[in-house]
Parts: C-alpha cells; structure tokens; sequence
C-alpha cells in the first residue's frame, strides 16, 4: 500500500474538539489544496476523486484519493492541515464506514479492463459473463478461493479470466507461475500446485508484465477479483461477492 502514510495524526482529534459541537459542517479543502498538502506523503501517482464532510462529524472531512485503481480514504481538517489515517467505524450500527466508503471506489474504467485483457494467462469455465482472477500460485488465501470460485462460476456461467500474479514474499511463485505459462498450463494444474523447471523466456516476460501492469493499477495482494463492471474485490471472496461483480 502507502509505505509513507501508515500513520495517524492524533492533533486533528483536538482541532475538531476546539471547533465545538452544533457549529454545523465547516467547509472541507478543496481537491487541488488536498493534493498539494498529501503529496508527499504519496509517493506514487495519485489522483482526488473526492472531498466531503463526515455526516455527524463536526469540521471532520473525508477524502479519496485513488493510486491506480485503488482508493485510499483518510481524513483532514477544514484546511488539510492534519491527516488521519485509519478506519472510521460507527459504534451504533458497528460499520466500517472507511471500508464502506472504500468499496465505492473500487472499480476501474473500461479502458483499464481492455487493457487487463491483455495480461491473461488463461481461463477456467465459459460464458458471457467473466471476472479476472488475479493469484499467486503459493497464496493460502487464493487456495481457499479456488473451490469457492469454481463452485460459482459453473453455476452462473461465468469464465474466470486468471492473471498470474507471483507475490515476492513467496519466493518460489515467480518460477511455478513462468513453468504454468511456458508449458501452457491452465486451471486444474494451478489448483493441484503445478511446477516445472520450464523457465522460458516468454513465460518469464509476461508474468514480469503482469508484475508490472498490476502494481500499477494498484494491485498489491491476492486473491484480487476485477468484474466485467470494473468493480474490484480482494480477500477470500463470498458468493454475494463475486455477485457484485457480474451484475
């Protein structure tokens, strides 16, 4: 994610007690005033999607930013002098409202899912509909995905687009990833844990691609899920999660 703003700055916590309650909402910053006072904390490229007031939240405001196709919610002052970082949760209902708000954001724009269409390895079922996977061959968590993703997937109709995705803190991914790709592998053997000392050239050049392309886009753990509709999921994913990303 940010390595630069993991962090939280408890000083906004006693502008907004200063500020009072009842006063209203106070004007939040604007997207350009926003970018200037965060940049560099940021060190990739980002852009504002949005700055709002908090509902309830007296001089509270809430701001988007997206790296790639992944959007990061913080929140500052009226004049983004001060920054926090981390989840709101309402106590009354028991939301995340961060996460909430998080999920709005997650989706990408048709010319992305063009160019993600370029980055599959291969596929798994058939149909009009699809989703892409994106998975590490060594990742626990896309492990307990597969049989959840197939179970759905035959029974919808959909096609599971797979992007290989070897993350560096499994040291043999990068390799099973090249061997699936340069034997032309597919599904059933990246579910059975496939390898081989097939460590072409080719092979080597698209995962990299792959590596590359996804980072970018903001990408940075699996299982991640991109809909046909742009919408975006990571972790283990439940039906109603995959749902979202077809309808």
């Amino acid at each position: 994610m940010i390595k630069k703003f993991g962090f939280l700055a408890l000083g906004v916590l006693a502008v907004m007690s200063a500020q009072g309650c009842g006063t209203g909402s106070a004007k939040c910053p604007s997207k350009d005033t926003v970018k200037n006072a965060v940049k560099d904390l940021i060190p990739q490229d980002f852009t504002v999607e949005s700055v709002s007031n908090v509902s309830n939240i007296s001089g509270l405001c809430e701001v988007v930013v997206k790296v790639g196709a992944q959007p990061i919610v913080f929140y500052t002052d009226s004049n983004a002098q001060y920054v926090i970082a981390g989840n709101l949760i309402s106590i009354k209902d028991k939301k995340n409202i961060t996460r909430e708000r998080q999920q709005e954001f997650m989706k990408v724009s048709n010319d992305l899912l063009k160019e993600l269409e370029k980055h599959v390895n291969f596929t798994y079922g058939q149909g009009s509909k699809f989703i892409y996977y994106i998975t590490d061959p060594d990742c626990p968590f896309c492990k307990k995905s597969e049989p959840i993703i197939e179970e759905w997937a035959k029974k919808n109709n959909v096609q599971v687009k797979v992007i290989l995705f070897p993350l560096p803190i499994h040291p043999d991914a990068f390799g099973k990833s090249v061997a699936l790709v340069c034997d032309k592998k597919g599904w059933n053997e990246l579910v059975k844990g496939y390898d081989s000392k097939n460590q072409c050239e080719d092979g080597k050049k698209k995962v990299s691609e792959n590596l590359q392309f996804l980072s970018q886009l903001g990408v940075n753990g699996t299982p991640t899920f991109i809909g046909m509709n742009g919408k975006m999921q990571s972790g283990v994913p439940t039906e109603e999660d995959l749902n979202k990303l077809i309808n």
